[in-house]
């Protein structure tokens, strides 16, 4: 299906008010705020870890001994405080730990845990235990024992002394940044994933994205129910216990997943891997705990080697991913994805040592851990991003020019190609104007082509011979760093080039985009856009990158296509018009209504000049004539109508200054050496029958001719004349 992005965005927002609500209401709701936040200032006062007294006498704090490590068990006592209120109570927090609770000689609270998925531990559990005023001075004794075989393990984490309310919201305080941290993760695989279910996925990109989605899922409920906050709130301690030691090994196989469909190598081989590990370390657990009775808890090889398994693979994957882009000379698209990595192996590395030197609790810890994984996954959400704005902007950019290319399908002329293609970019742009500028011979730009947009008036005809130096040279040096100018801001621009702000002032410009054309590599102008509205312009370099090629090969084929017209109409010995432009223009364009004189004209000699000196020296004679002719009538007025004859039309006022231009051809001819038969015909006032004026004017050069050739000039005998020479 297709969801607008409009929507898409407003569905994601929902989304995050929905949850960010929820979580606010549990603690409004659940927490008295104020209590809430003076709960850590009075932590020291209410710590009660310290000092209690073990049957040999020695004093030791709670946090820094363990059943294990005291040989399986351990009895401790201490003696009450000698004023208590009502509302007084010793709050426990234990792990893997059953343990008695004594006030004197009367049990006061007895607990053992019991068996489940992960073996007979239970992770992290709270114990709050009643005392009042009737317990004042008395002493307190606990006999505590581990759970666990092999006498390992069983600790108390926090002991807490007075209301229970209290510990509560310090528990809730001293946690709230990895409990944040954890609900933040669960917000972005679920925004992730919704991404997923809203878009219509065309792309592996797209099609992938459940994999981040759900690994982000599964780390922060992970992450969670690691922080001691669900057991808390909601009692599900063996829930959370098995979560916190059986869910680590599905979290890692969906990022590389998601990681490998946009590498360059897209290797199948780690998903297989990564795969067959979490199945055989999850599997080998569940083998262990059910037929080799062993503790989960006591299987940190397992887990470890599930992690450090996956992160190998995962490093193995990257630096594939590098050879390959290296190899092939493409730029990795993990940039984002690096820099995540980075963040978290950093904020581990942090975590690890500040756990190998400090208290070794279970509860309180791992907050840079959750700080580096929840970067990591919003860097990954950056990633995607990038790359979804990427692949929208380039399936736009092809649908642009696809729909321009059915535009213009229809069209033969270049030119009128040109014009609609401009009509396309500034009306499917919405801007004001849209153009072409050309470089002239002599190095300045004219504007050759515009479309205008309803109400903005046209600049073509004012926009000629631009200079280059001092104003187009700077589009042209920002043409090679970027391949492209974008001005956001035309008075800002001002200080780049003040020449080219005073052309474009005038014409009413605040934002502009403009590319080169180039042909065969040369630049041989450019065009651009005028007034795009701000949201479209960082999209319009890439279709105006494919527009730069797409204009300058238009261009190429009009002008190919002006000379094979000037080769159709022009003589391509001397550039005069020839038979085919002749009978053109006697059809289409003559104008009969008007004087027009018409002249035939010969060459005399052509055949010697040939037989004496060469082809060469004959095709230079017939070049000199026509210089002749351009030089008197203009070169659009000449024809050569083959071999050595030519043709001319030429309006004039009177027969005077027709006859005037005859005499001054006759003279450039006598200057030139050329000898050429005249035959000429003037219809003073029009005349419709050009026919008959050509016949007219024919007949009077071939007389003309003949007189040439008579006596020493006959062709028959000059040959031999010139041998005899």
């Amino acid at each position: 299906m297709r969801t607008d992005k409009s929507i898409l965005i407003k569905i994601c927002i929902l989304l995050y008010a929905v949850i960010l609500v929820l979580f606010i209401g549990r603690v409004l709701f659940f927490t008295d705020v104020p209590a809430f936040y003076n709960a850590v200032g009075e932590e020291a006062s209410h710590d009660y870890s310290a000092e209690w007294i073990m049957e040999s006498g020695e004093s030791v704090d709670l946090k820094d001994i363990s059943a294990g490590g005291m040989g399986g068990s351990y009895s401790v006592s201490k003696a009450l405080p000698g004023k208590m209120l009502e509302t007084d109570s010793v709050c426990l927090s234990t792990s893997n730990l059953k343990f008695d609770v004594y006030v004197e000689d009367d049990l006061l609270y007895s607990y053992d845990t019991r068996e489940n998925l992960t073996g007979n531990g239970d992770g992290v559990t709270y114990h709050m235990i009643g005392l009042g005023v009737k317990d004042e001075g008395k002493t307190i004794r606990i006999e505590a024992q581990t759970v666990l075989p092999n006498e390992r393990g069983g600790r108390v984490n926090e002991v807490y002394f007075g209301p229970e309310k209290q510990f509560r919201y310090y528990l809730q305080r001293n946690n709230f940044v990895a409990e944040a941290l954890s609900v933040i993760m669960v917000i972005i695989g679920l925004t992730v994933t919704a991404i997923f279910l809203m878009v219509y996925r065309t792309t592996k990109m797209l099609r992938s994205l459940w994999a981040l989605g759900l690994s982000a899922v599964l780390f922060g409920i992970w992450s969670l129910c690691d922080t001691g906050m669900p057991q808390l709130v909601s009692g599900t301690t063996y829930a959370c216990r098995e979560i916190v030691y059986m869910m680590p090994h599905l979290t890692v196989f969906p990022m590389i997943y998601f990681v490998n469909y946009f590498t360059r190598s897209k290797r199948r081989i780690y998903l297989y891997l990564s795969f067959a590990v979490s199945v055989l370390s999850f599997g080998w657990q569940l083998f262990s705990r059910f037929f080799l009775d062993a503790q989960i808890h006591m299987m940190s090889g397992a887990i470890y080697f599930s992690f450090v398994s996956e992160l190998v693979l995962l490093i193995v994957l990257l630096v594939d991913n590098e050879l390959v882009c290296r190899k092939k000379k493409l730029s990795s698209n993990l940039r984002h994805f690096y820099v995540g990595a980075v963040i978290l192996i950093t904020t581990a590395c942090i975590d690890i040592i500040r756990y190998a030197v400090g208290t070794k609790v279970s509860i309180g810890r791992g907050t840079w851990f959750r700080f580096g994984l929840t970067l990591f996954f919003l860097f990954m959400a950056l990633q995607i991003f990038a790359w979804w704005t990427a692949e929208k902007t380039s399936l736009e950019r092809d649908r642009f020019i696809n729909r321009l290319l059915q535009y213009v399908t229809e069209m033969d002329d270049p030119e009128s190609k040109l014009n609609k293609v401009l009509e396309y970019l500034c009306t499917e742009l919405n801007a004001e104007r849209a153009y072409i500028f050309e470089e002239n011979r002599d190095g300045s730009f004219d504007n050759t082509y515009e479309y205008c947009a309803k109400g903005i008036t046209p600049e073509i005809d004012h926009l000629k011979g631009i200079p280059y130096e001092g104003t187009i040279d700077a589009w042209y040096r920002e043409y090679k760093k970027g391949g492209h100018v974008l001005i956001y801001d035309l008075e800002a621009y001002r200080s780049v080039s003040e020449n080219m702000y005073q052309i474009l002032k005038p014409q009413g410009i605040r934002t502009l985009v403009t590319g080169p054309l180039v042909l065969e590599g040369k630049y041989i102008g450019f065009f651009g856009v005028d007034n795009p509205p701000s949201e479209r312009m960082k999209e319009i370099p890439e279709i105006m990158k494919l527009l730069m090629f797409f204009l300058s090969e238009m261009i190429s084929q009009r002008d190919h296509q002006k000379r094979l017209v000037e080769y159709s109409f022009h003589d391509p010995l001397t550039g005069v018009g020839n038979r085919r432009a002749i009978r053109e223009f006697e059809e289409e364009e003559l104008d009969t209504s008007r004087s027009y004189g018409l002249i035939m004209c010969d060459i005399n000699g052509l055949k010697a000049v040939n037989d004496n000196k060469g082809h060469d020296a004959g095709d230079e004679l017939i070049k000199t004539a026509a210089l002749c002719l351009t030089k008197v009538f203009s070169a659009e007025n000449v024809y050569r109508m083959g071999g050595d004859e030519f043709a001319v039309y030429t309006y004039e006022d009177s027969r005077e200054i027709f006859l005037q231009r005859i005499v001054k051809l006759k003279a450039e001819l006598s200057e030139k050496g050329v000898n050429m038969a005249i035959g000429y015909s003037f219809a003073d006032g029009g005349d419709p029958d050009y026919n008959a004026r050509r016949l007219e004017t024919d007949n009077k050069m071939y007389e003309e001719k003949r007189n040439f050739y008579r006596g020493e000039n006959d062709r028959r005998t000059s040959g031999k004349k010139n041998e005899g020479d």
